[in-house]
């Protein structure tokens, strides 16, 4: 067994055993000397030179000290050696813990930390100090008295067995010789024949034979009893001569030890030497069976008593056994189990003692196992509840097939699922059964960590988390130990895979997403679950009913098919915690829906069907958060005040009108007094159509109710007029909010770099300011605190610097769309030439500037951190940079230049001498586009070293790419279109390799990774049978096999007519926002009118409905497609912003 022999690097050979006897004089004697020193130079007055200590004297008590040290340290190794290969005998799974104790160095094994849970701390602190006092104490022959006669017969069975394992482990090893000689030490001589006797029989066994016998030349057994004294040496050789069939030379024992040795050397035998009765020990090299040349394996088996310890010195020295087995010791069983469960319990009565007895037996050494039957019954003095655990250790549960197991310990299977399982409370069974999705606890995890699972997972309640955790420890189900960082909890094998079983058994978790499910699967498992997650799959129907007393939470987003909950279907949920139905086509929520008291967290994100959230929502008292963003309802009901609770409120209202003359549903988006009452509330999100008129006086009613709850973090809102901003207070700005501020309104098409718009949305403390004029005090305020700025078509504002440059310190994200009055980011007025100008700015985005002449107008703008920059619509735009300012952009990543007309460089550089210099170092992405005047990159001088993506467009003028100005040698990807590439002149073959052609009937913006595309459909009104979403390739019209039919997606798409049957039609860009056109009947006319709005921004190349462009009505332009919509008598709110939509994508 390698366990055994492997513990065996702790030999130390040459040790003699007169050194461990004088250990304790050697330290007597230096403390005495050290002593007298410290005395003699404490004194006051001097000391002639014989009263200090001489230099010989210390070397000596240094040479002293140094044996005492390293005499203790292999003490220590020895005793931590021998007990790991016990516990390594033992049927418990010691791999973990060996592996962490055979990968340290010789000198820093220490036994590892996960025995402390298993084992009593008195064996372990004595284990490590190397003192065998100890372990006398608790296993020593004053207690033996009272330890049952069947116990100590166990102890025996147990000791021959590690020798068993020990052998079998020589045999397979790769290295037959790092184990020579093993000593079994029992307890008396009487003990000493009995175990002789086991070890007879182990040995004749068949299965032993097979693996031990076969690999020796041969077997000898010595039984030196019969040669009771020293005298009898010689007899005792010649005795062991004719086992070995040699010859025997009566007259020469030197001669005769010397032939022993020899054959000793040359065959490799197992020997059995039972030693003398008495004092008197044998001394295997004296008769030749112990040789530095051995090659077999010597076994001596002898006495452990006080008197033999002492005769022992003149036997085979310590420092030469390579494994010590005692008897004793595996009395380990016993005193485990009498430490766990009281001593003076087992002791209680014979009764009790003979039924503790069975049990440990029952046990078979399996201290897992007996850890677990004793805290179960600890404390315990009915002798029934004995009985009943002995009978359950007995038991195998018809239930619980064993072939499950995979080989697990049968008593550790009936232990766990028969005791530990049955006794467990719901809560703590929960606990366990997601550790099985948590390997790494079976190598031992930082308790706090664990606890945090639970919580996060809400297999346990906040409070009772650490009450669950201590109560599973003191129950020995999790082991603990102390380690670096804190205490840890681990989990042994065998309890693991019995836990694995039981999940997919009785799941706790049923995780079934994207797999394209029609249908929830194994809904008779779902009694047990705690969790259950079925998102991202095809399902459009749940059962009326289920029994999930259990379930807390339950993921059902983004199955788009789902228009319908079961009214009945949360009955029998009482415990439900989270509800996700974010991304479904739900209508309305079902009445059993507002009996789950229990309910803390609702989503209803993107469910674009749902228009209207029920007073019965006040119902959900323990609600913490709800998230209705991307749905269609029109008001908040003023219930939502009963909510007490809630923490997190995510609210988005869009009601379109389909007629100018028609009123709203409700007169009032938010009802007053609602949101004050909800003083918890830390996260507050308010999304509304801009064009809705009530929200104009609304905000000025709940603002105050608003800026009034204390516990506020969060806040997002649309702040239509820039005067309300002076009601807000200046610890407002300290939180994390997010404001549109202006006449805001939503932009059909978005030309936002996606690194870009994704920074700026998820940027805390973000302001949008659109369409302003001036600047205002609570503006420069706002700013002051912004990291994120979105400046929207202002309408006179020429430079940053407007605002004030020390308000705008904190930005990292910039965007300026259309502010066409601007001529430079910053410039004018007062500079100070020591300031460093948003020096903390990583994105900027400037777009549509007709005066912005070049960028670096002002040579204070010095842009450190700038990792994103994109320039769009400049027609002045001459040059981007010079090369003072360039070397400012240390660390940009991406740069997206674009209908630029006059810029004919990136850096300006007129001098004839080449730079040496390489610019950009970190830029990895560069986009030009539509520059009609490029002529070179950068004039020459080397940027990007790491360049990995290049994309030219619409650059006719650009004729040479340049080996000094592309240096890059992580060039991946080099887009442009063919004809253009195959019209450079000079293009180095290294460019050929990775050029990728730009396919001029794709969209632009998609091959060059911007997620900029257009899908147009024609959908049924939202009130029509058509658009009950239960499939979308049943509701194409035969007659036309292009034509598109769903159900609308976007906010502005909803409740457009009331005639069932009637289409609705728009363009719409995916995950923005569409170009609403109207309702239209029949199909052909919606149809009809997309195809017309579509081929107006991709051009020629749009994907239409139709195949030819004359076969239907609306087949030429958009007015035709707006006449229709007119004509239908639809309120139209994107006339003016799709004419500049149209213009914005005429110039790709």
């Amino acid at each position: 067994m390698s366990k055994a022999g492997d513990t065996a690097k702790a030999e130390s050979e040459g040790a003699s055993a007169s050194q461990t006897s004088t250990l304790t004089s050697l330290k007597s004697t230096i403390s005495s000397q050290l002593l007298s020193s410290n005395m003699s130079k404490a004194g006051a007055t001097p000391k002639t030179e014989s009263e200090w200590a001489s230099a010989s004297q210390i070397r000596t008590l240094t040479s002293l000290q140094s044996t005492i040290s390293s005499l203790e340290l292999i003490n220590s190794l020895r005793r931590k050696r021998d007990l790991m290969s016990l516990l390594c005998s033992y049927p418990l799974d010691m791999r973990v813990i060996f592996d962490d104790f055979i990968s340290k160095p010789y000198c820093e094994s220490k036994l590892p930390l996960k025995l402390e849970g298993l084992l009593p701390k008195a064996i372990i602190r004595d284990a490590e100090n190397g003192d065998m006092s100890g372990s006398n104490f608790i296993f020593g022959d004053a207690n033996l008295d009272f330890i049952p006669e069947a116990i100590l017969d166990m102890a025996a069975d147990l000791a021959v067995h590690q020798l068993m394992q020990t052998l079998i482990s020589i045999c397979k090893s790769k290295n037959p010789k790092h184990a020579k000689c093993i000593r079994l030490s029992t307890r008396s001589d009487v003990e000493k024949r009995t175990v002789m006797e086991k070890v007879t029989a182990a040995l004749n066994d068949k299965h032993h034979s097979l693996d031990i016998l076969n690999s020796f030349h041969g077997h000898l057994t010595i039984d030196a009893t019969g040669y009771p004294t020293s005298e009898a040496e010689k007899e005792l050789k010649q005795h062991i001569c004719q086992l070995l069939q040699l010859s025997t030379i009566k007259y020469d024992d030197i001669l005769c030890t010397l032939q022993i040795e020899d054959e000793m050397s040359r065959s490799r035998y197992l020997v059995i030497l039972v030693d003398r009765d008495g004092e008197e020990i044998v001394d295997p090299q004296k008769v030749g069976l112990y040789g530095t040349l051995l090659t077999g394996v010597l076994v001596i088996i002898t006495t452990d008593s006080p008197s033999s310890q002492q005769a022992k010195e003149g036997g085979l020295k310590d420092g030469l056994v390579n494994l010590e087995i005692r008897t004793k010791e595996h009395l380990l069983p016993w005193v485990v189990f009498c430490d766990t469960a009281g001593k003076e319990f087992v002791y209680s009565s014979d009764a009790i003692l003979t039924t503790a007895v069975r049990i440990v037996e029952e046990c078979r050494s399996h201290l897992h196992a007996i850890l677990l039957v004793a805290k179960w019954l600890k404390n315990h003095q009915d002798v029934r509840m004995w009985e009943l655990a002995l009978h359950k250790l007995q038991f195998t549960n018809p239930s619980h097939d064993v072939i499950n197991f995979h080989g697990l310990n049968s008593i550790m299977i009936n232990t766990f699922l028969n005791l530990t399982w049955d006794g467990m409370n719901k809560t703590q069974q929960n606990c366990l059964l997601s550790c099985s999705g948590i390997p790494k606890i079976r190598d031992g995890m930082v308790d706090h960590e664990l606890m945090n699972h639970w919580m996060s997972s809400l297999f346990v309640d906040a409070g009772e988390t650490e009450k669950n955790l201590r109560q599973l420890v003191e129950n020995s189900i999790f082991l603990q130990f102390d380690g670096v960082g804190g205490r840890y909890i681990w989990l042994p094998e065998e309890t693991y895979q019995m836990l694995e079983w039981l999940c997919t058994s009785y799941p706790l978790l049923i995780e079934k997403s994207n797999l394209g499910l029609t249908e929830p699967p194994n809904t008779d498992k779902w009694h047990n679950a705690v969790r259950i997650e079925l998102a991202g799959n095809k399902i459009s129907e749940l059962p009326e009913s289920l029994d999930c007393v259990q379930l807390k939470v339950l993921m059902l987003q983004q199955n788009a098919d789902l228009t319908k909950l079961p009214s009945s279907f949360f009955y029998h949920m009482p415990l439900l915690c989270i509800l996700n139905l974010s991304y479904t086509s739900v209508r309305e929520l079902p009445r059993s829906l507002f009996f789950l008291e229990q309910l803390r967290e609702l989503y209803l994100k993107g469910c674009e069907c749902f228009m209207k959230l029920p007073p019965e929502i006040g119902n959900l008292e323990k609600l913490e958060k709800l998230d209705l963003d991307e749905t269609q309802i029109t008001h908040l009901p003023k219930e939502v005040q009963k909510l007490t609770n809630m923490q997190s409120l995510t609210l988005c209202f869009y009601e379109y009108r389909v007629k100018k003359n028609r009123s709203y549903s409700c007169s009032t988006i938010i009802p007053s007094g609602v949101l004050s009452k909800l003083k918890r509330l830390e996260h507050l999100f308010i999304g509304v159509n801009p064009d809705d008129e009530r929200w104009n006086e609304n905000v000025q009613a709940i603002l105050p109710e608003i800026l009034g709850l204390e516990c506020l973090k969060t806040l997002s809102m649309y702040i239509p007029q820039v005067e309300l901003l002076k009601l807000i207070p200046a610890h407002i700005f300290k939180l994390d909010f997010r404001f549109i501020v202006g006449r805001h309104m939503q932009r059909i098409i978005s030309s936002i770099p996606p690194a870009t718009d994704v920074e700026f949305k998820q940027s805390n403390r973000s302001l949008k300011f659109v369409k302003g004029e001036g600047v205002t005090d609570e503006i420069k305020m706002l700013l002051r605190h912004s990291k994120a700025l979105f400046l929207d078509r202002h309408f006179t504002l020429k430079s940053l610097t407007e605002f004030e440059m020390k308000n705008l310190e904190q930005l990292r994200v910039c965007i300026l769309a259309e502010c066409k009055e601007m001529q430079t980011i910053v410039g004018g007025g007062d500079l100070d030439d020591n300031i460093d100008m948003l020096p903390h700015l990583l994105f900027l985005n400037e777009e549509s500037k007709k005066h912005l002449g070049r960028l670096n107008s002002s040579s204070l703008l010095i842009w450190y951190v700038l990792q994103s920059l994109s320039l769009q619509s400049c027609p002045k735009l001459t040059t981007l940079f010079s090369v003072d300012f360039v070397g400012n952009l240390s660390l940009l990543k991406e740069l997206v230049v674009k209908d630029c007309p006059k810029l004919s460089t990136l850096i300006s550089y007129k001098s004839s001498k080449p730079s040496a210099d390489t610019f950009l170092p970190k830029l990895s992405k560069l986009w030009l586009l539509h520059l009609p005047e490029l002529t070179s990159i950068s004039s020459g001088l080397s940027i990007g070293p790491g360049l990995k993506e290049v994309g030219f467009y619409g650059c006719p003028k650009m004729r040479f790419l340049s080996k000094m100005e592309l240096v890059s040698r992580a060039l991946t990807v080099i887009k442009g279109e063919t004809n253009w590439w195959k019209e450079l002149e000079g293009r180095w073959f290294t460019f050929d390799h990775v050029f990728s052609p730009i396919h001029e009937e794709a969209d632009l913006m998609t091959q060059l990774g911007t997620p900029l595309q257009h899908t147009g459909f024609a959908t049924p009104a939202s009130n029509s049978p058509a658009s009950s979403g239960k499939g979308l390739k049943n509701k194409k019209d035969p007659r036309f096999s292009n034509l598109r039919i769903s159900i609308p997606k976007l906010r502005s798409a909803r409740d457009f007519g009331e005639a069932p049957g009637r289409y609705t039609s728009q363009v719409c860009e995916p995950g923005k926002n569409s170009i609403w056109l109207g309702t239209f009947d029949p199909a052909e006319e919606a149809a009809g009118a997309d195809d017309a709005t579509a081929r107006e921004f991709p051009g020629h190349k749009a994907k239409t409905n139709f195949t030819s462009q004359s076969s239907i009505l609306y087949s030429n332009t958009f007015d035709a497609a707006e006449e229709s919509a007119n004509s239908a008598n639809v309120t139209h709110p994107y006339d003016k912003a799709t004419r500049e939509f149209m213009n914005l994508y005429t110039s790709l």
